[in-house]
């Protein structure tokens, strides 16, 4: 039943299958029902099938991002940017199962029972590019009085809560961009009425000798690394 689910929630995981096998032993610690990821399985780093079959076999409910609009050729990126994106190495090496598992990808997902709606998009249920930093510049249109309003895209954590809707971003597990160098996650329990934002330790070291050791382009190196504020 949704209305006493526990769920987590992920998102921009972007082919870093290292940070998510930390984050989601972090979260079977938390017995929850259901793990919903908002979107971005790919992009930036260098295990797209790893990232996916780890969704797969963990029976994780899936959202369509924009780097998958990207790898599907559905969205224009900007070319100049395919050396941080990646977006031709992984469709070069996504599996023929991975590649169908992201066409089928929705773009949005709504759990709703006994009253209590949970809405799941990437950014914006239009455009799964558009970046929301500040949580009061979703249009109430948007809202549609959902209990839950869940996105990421940005890959900053944030709860906040507008006419009555709680709206959560849960950050993101394979590339921080908040004020620490933790990726993150949300668990929302419906049945106690309460939202948290989680953050894993990882072994960022172990990590960076690996990207290292691939030569991946130094700014998808340093910004994992970078000084916590």
């Amino acid at each position: 039943m949704v209305k006493t689910m526990k769920i987590a929630l992920i998102s921009d995981i972007h082919a870093n299958a290292f940070y998510f096998k930390s984050v989601l032993v972090n979260i079977k610690n938390e017995n929850v029902d259901k793990i919903i990821c908002l979107g971005d399985l790919v992009g930036y780093y260098d295990e797209p099938n790893e990232v996916i079959d780890l969704c797969r076999n963990n029976n994780i409910m899936c959202l369509e991002g924009n780097h998958e609009e990207y790898t599907l050729e559905t969205k224009v990126y900007a070319k100049e940017k395919e050396e941080l994106y990646r977006i031709k190495v992984h469709n070069k090496i996504l599996t023929k199962r991975n590649r169908k598992f992201i066409e089928e990808l929705p773009k949005e997902i709504l759990l709703e029972d006994e009253g209590v709606s949970v809405y799941c998009t990437h950014a914006l249920p239009q455009n799964s590019s558009k970046y929301i930093y500040n949580p009061n510049d979703i249009e109430d249109v948007h809202l549609r009085g959902y209990d839950y309003y869940c996105s990421g895209h940005t890959h900053i954590p944030y709860i906040h809560y507008k006419y009555g809707t709680c709206l959560v971003n849960p950050g993101s597990v394979g590339q921080p961009r908040d004020y620490t160098t933790l990726p993150s996650y949300a668990i929302i329990n419906l049945k106690e009425k309460s939202v948290s934002i989680k953050k894993v330790e990882v072994d960022v070291n172990a990590y960076m000798k690996h990207l290292e050791k691939i030569k991946l382009h130094l700014s998808l190196r340093d910004i994992l690394v970078r000084k916590n504020a």
